[in-house]
């Protein structure tokens, strides 16, 4: 039983090693588009951005059907959007690497739902604030954390 735990954690980390992207001189992430810092964090703004999918500790959630979950940001890095049921604010700050350092907490309306909504909401919100960087690639968004635990991608709205 050891021994299978053993190798499933092994396959599991050869995989992750052999997934993680490598990041150029130029800003650009090899495979993923373009990372987002303070200097082109415009090429973001005034969009609204749907989920499209989502990645959290490693694992895909299945988005409920017909259900709408946004991400829009400002010049400023305020952020907000629709979190399935609620509305939500927050703000956040990139550094000159294009590190996310999120505000302590979203600002939520307090609407309840279907349970499989609500729990879309929850995995969503703790998802965002596991993001640490920004990359845009064409008309997708993708915010994901460190070691592609969490990834949410987005499709834009506006087009």
């Amino acid at each position: 039983m050891k021994s299978t735990y053993l190798i499933a954690s092994i396959f599991v980390c050869t995989v992750l090693i052999a997934c993680a992207g490598t990041q150029g001189n130029s800003g650009e992430t090899k495979t993923d588009g373009k990372l987002i810092t303070p200097e082109n964090l415009n090429d973001i703004t005034g969009v609204e951005w749907n989920l499209t999918q989502m990645t959290k500790d490693h694992e895909k959630i299945a988005l409920v059907k017909d259900s709408k979950t946004t991400f829009a940001c400002d010049d400023s890095g305020k952020v907000s959007g629709k979190a399935t049921i609620n509305r939500y604010s927050g703000e956040l700050k990139l550094q000159d690497d294009g590190e996310i350092i999120w505000s302590k907490a979203f600002i939520m309306t307090r609407m309840a739902g279907p349970p499989e909504l609500m729990r879309q909401e929850a995995d969503f919100t703790q998802a965002m604030m596991q993001t640490s960087h920004i990359i845009l690639n064409d008309s997708k968004l993708v915010l994901k954390g460190n070691n592609d635990s969490t990834v949410l991608e987005f499709h834009s709205a506006n087009k």
